[in-house]
């Protein structure tokens, strides 16, 4: 059988993939069950009858084929499960870990030269200053692999928000009720569709090895029954053919998960008025995605469903919506509704302690707690996470990621002598501002 991922801009990578990896291997990599417009199956039949040429071209591409699903798909899931495995460490260790720890050591100079005394630079190169404390290295590394983790989350959140649009808009009026089940059994599928949807499933099985394979949180349980939910709906909306209804999901799900990610990590780099903005537009996003988009979802599938589709199972017509099927799939989009309603109240409590100016304890990471404890002996005391990022941590991520040390490169393990700016090695201000001479 051959596969393909055909778009026009996308044509070369099978012919690549075809060429220098053995058949066995090409499902792990390219799109399984091609059908072509050619081809005469009722599958096909019933699908171009059902759809305009022209939306077959917007779908499709110029080629326009088609895919089936089947048991290879699996493999396509594996390898993208293991390939965010890869970037995730690949893009913390060696793009977003040198960025914080750059823009916090240029910060960290320009608080150097405004505090100090001595305005020259020349003078500034001859004081001699101590070396990092254990508590200091900590607070910055802490802080370095908190914003990787954040930025991670970022990156996948904004690309895939934007693949999902796409994917979403490829055909005319995508959320009115005649496209979202009249066109039930949408099958076979769009090749932008297929890859949306199983890359998102590998996604959702790459958060659970991240939470299970790195140190806990308070609420790994929550999180972990998250990830199973999300799991759940994907594999049961794509095998029974409602992926038009879950990629609308999916993009309702992924929008906010910009924002707050975002808003961490500008309050890591201490940029606070762009961390309030960012969050103010988190929340409004969130209830207009995850609160009234996800209850329109529910309130189409509950009224509308039933007046296109008749309640019939046949596999092998692609039909699996039976009443029991039906009340299923509403019953878990509505258990994601509450999960994410019970999440929106919580954020809206940080929000009304941060306008009230006060403090809170991260009910979420038990890594500030540790730390804290290894140090607390130690003669200077330093807070690893002011009160709004405490604050921003309260709040649950659909995309949350556990806290661990990164230990390339030496950003997250630290700098033996410190960080060195322009040859001197500084110790970080403890908040008043003061610098220590090395004796």
């Amino acid at each position: 059988m051959t596969y393909n991922m055909s778009t026009s801009t996308l044509s070369t990578i099978p012919s690549i993939i075809d060429k220098y990896l053995p058949p066995s291997l090409h499902p792990f990599f390219l799109l399984s069950y091609p059908i072509y417009p050619k081809l005469s199956s009722s599958s096909t039949t019933r699908f171009l009858r059902s759809s305009s040429s022209s939306n077959l071209q917007m779908e499709n591409g110029v080629d326009g084929i088609l895919y089936d699903k089947g048991i290879k798909d699996i493999y396509l899931v594996i390898s993208c499960a293991i390939i965010f495995t890869l970037l995730r460490s690949i893009t913390m260790n060696y793009v977003f870990a040198p960025f914080a720890n750059y823009i916090i050591t240029r910060n960290k100079n320009l608080e150097l030269l405004q505090s100090s005394p001595v305005k020259s630079k020349v003078k500034i190169k001859s004081i001699q200053y101590t070396e990092e404390s254990k508590k200091e290295k900590k607070k910055r590394n802490h802080t370095i692999t908190r914003f990787s983790e954040q930025a991670w989350s970022w990156l996948y959140c904004t690309v895939y928000w934007t693949i999902g649009m796409f994917t979403l808009y490829s055909v005319p009026n995508p959320t009115s009720p005649e496209q979202l089940w009249g066109t039930y059994p949408f099958t076979p599928l769009p090749a932008l569709t297929k890859f949306y949807y199983l890359s998102q499933l590998g996604w959702w099985f790459h958060q659970l090895y991240v939470i299970n394979c790195e140190k806990r949180r308070k609420d790994h349980w929550q999180m972990f029954g998250h990830h199973i939910l999300s799991i759940t709906l994907i594999v049961t909306s794509y095998l029974a053919n409602f992926t038009r209804i879950g990629v609308v999901i999916h993009v309702l799900m992924d929008f906010c998960d910009i924002f707050l990610p975002l808003a961490k990590m500008l309050r890591y780099l201490q940029f606070t008025q762009a961390c309030d903005m960012t969050f103010v537009i988190f929340l409004i996003s969130w209830l207009f995605s995850r609160e009234i988009g996800l209850f329109l979802v529910i309130k189409t599938s509950y009224f509308d469903a039933p007046k296109f589709i008749k309640f019939k199972w046949s596999p092998s017509t692609g039909q699996y919506l039976t009443y029991k099927t039906y009340i299923s799939f509403i019953g878990l989009v509505s258990l994601l509704w509450i999960l994410a309603t019970v999440w929106f109240y919580m954020a809206c409590r940080v929000a009304v302690k941060v306008v009230k100016g006060e403090g809170a304890e991260d009910s979420r990471s038990d890594d500030e707690d540790e730390i804290g404890n290894e140090i607390e002996d130690e003669n200077d005391s330093i807070d690893l996470d002011d009160d709004d990022i405490k604050l921003l941590d309260q709040v649950p991520q659909s995309v949350g990621t556990t806290t661990n040390s990164i230990t390339t490169n030496g950003y997250s393990n630290g700098h033996r002598d410190g960080i060195k700016l322009n040859g001197i090695n500084h110790a970080w201000s403890n908040g008043s501002g003061e610098l220590k001479k090395r004796k």
